[in-house]
């Protein structure tokens, strides 16, 4: 597996902070489903951010890891993996209509950023919902079981095949977003650590 996401936006986005994981105290009195619906409002107005972390795979008795960035504006992607699995560096480029894959300077085209990767790694990393568990929100308009923490945050989530447990949360310009995600699917286990977070403001 070789790949990693990694993409500089001219927008003046501000610098990489680390993260610092804050646990507030819980309320007794606090309704769970009221938070929640705050909270995934927000999340919402989040109009382009970036992640910098570690992701891991593992099935039965092999194991990759790589280093990734990921850069999301609006529907818009770049995500680049650096040096997984003793291999160069794999770039992602792409939107809801198409993707790029980028490798030893070969390019490979596609609808399903999913499928480009299977036939680099074996396997089906879950690149679509990604771009909603990173932050901690389902994928819209899909079925999904959830579970919620006591501050009203995503705790667990069921969907599309994949059991989403969130381990860590940090605090980060305004906004709660996590930090550790594990994910399985019948038996690719798959581990997200982000290092850092970066965003940039509301939309308009």
């Amino acid at each position: 597996m070789r790949y990693l996401l990694v993409f500089v936006f001219l927008l003046g986005l501000s610098g990489c902070e680390l993260l610092v994981i804050t646990e507030p105290t819980p309320s007794a009195e606090i309704d769970v489903d009221a938070a929640w619906a705050a909270h995934n409002k927000k999340l919402n107005t989040l109009e382009a951010w970036n992640i910098d972390g570690r992701i891991s795979l593992r099935f039965e008795e092999e194991a990759w890891h790589a280093t990734l960035l990921w850069q999301q504006i609006d529907q818009a992607y770049h995500i680049r993996l650096f040096g997984p699995f003793g291999a160069g560096a794999i770039e992602l480029n792409g939107s809801p209509q198409s993707v790029v894959l980028t490798q030893d300077g070969q390019q490979q085209y596609s609808q399903d950023p999913e499928q480009l990767l299977s036939q680099q790694v074996g396997y089906r990393v879950p690149i679509n919902g990604l771009r909603y568990w990173a932050v901690g929100q389902q994928i819209p308009d899909k079925s999904a079981k959830i579970e919620f923490d006591e501050f009203g945050r995503l705790a667990q989530l069921e969907q599309d095949g994949w059991k989403i447990r969130y381990r860590a949360y940090v605090d980060m310009g305004g906004y709660t977003l996590p930090s550790k995600i594990f994910m399985d699917n019948k038996g690719l286990d798959v581990r997200l650590v982000i290092d850092r977070w970066q965003l940039t403001g509301p939309k308009a």
